[in-house]
């Protein structure tokens, strides 16, 4: 039987030497290699052929989830499971829009990572059924990227306005785009509908948080 390659990554030694230990006695699996940070673990997948890699989400350089991100897009067929002591639905929300494969907390069972590795193999994801409802709650308060809300240019300068100076009025704002205020209006009612912004207050974080208006200057 096909035994699966596995290869460890976590920055702290006496972690990923208990990994080893205990993963050393399945006979189906085989560690290929270990890595205390990202460049490490990048180095060892050019040298092996991984089927499954187990990361730790805090390693530096870089960190887990960005790891996972390149894993994914330069090896394709390696299947990536999170390894961490962070239990949030936010996190576990951006692990599974990353396309991660399983995300195991740390003080599970040994079993638990055991069988998490076997489902990734074998083509299904693994996340823990009892965080289903931390991931539902961050599903719900999550704001959308600026990459997934269409605004229009004159949208996104209406708002950039705002960023400048908070304390505009609509009608100071229509004054220096030119436009009538009804039209100011309009673009700030528009981008409320497509972001979920009850106030123009969401609108400014919303755009500072996206870095809108530095790339709106770029362009």
């Amino acid at each position: 039987m096909k035994k699966i390659n596995i290869l460890l990554a976590d920055d702290h030694q006496i972690i990923l030497d208990g990994l080893q230990s205990f993963l050393a006695h399945e006979a189906e699996l085989d560690i290929v290699g270990t890595a205390l940070n990202g460049e490490e673990t990048l180095q060892l997948l050019q040298l092996h052929h991984v089927d499954v890699a187990v990361l730790d989400i805090n390693m530096p350089k870089p960190d887990g989830l960005e790891l996972a991100r390149i894993i994914r897009k330069q090896y394709p067929k390696t299947k990536v499971i999170l390894l961490t002591m962070i239990g949030d639905g936010n996190y576990i929300l951006k692990a599974m829009q990353q396309g991660i494969d399983g995300y195991v907390i740390k003080e599970r069972s040994k079993d638990t990572l055991i069988g998490a590795i076997h489902a990734v193999y074998r083509g299904a994801t693994f996340f823990p059924p009892d965080l289903w409802p931390r991931v539902q709650e961050a599903q719900l308060n999550a704001r959308p990227s600026e990459e997934e809300v269409q605004l229009t240019i004159r949208e996104k300068e209406v708002i950039c306005l705002l960023v400048e100076d908070p304390g505009l009025s609509n009608k100071e704002i229509a004054e220096r785009m030119f436009i009538a205020e009804f039209t100011v209006q309009t673009h700030f009612q528009n981008a409320r509908k497509k972001l979920g912004a009850k106030t123009k207050g969401e609108l400014i974080k919303f755009a500072m948080e996206n870095g809108m208006c530095a790339e709106l200057k770029k362009n």
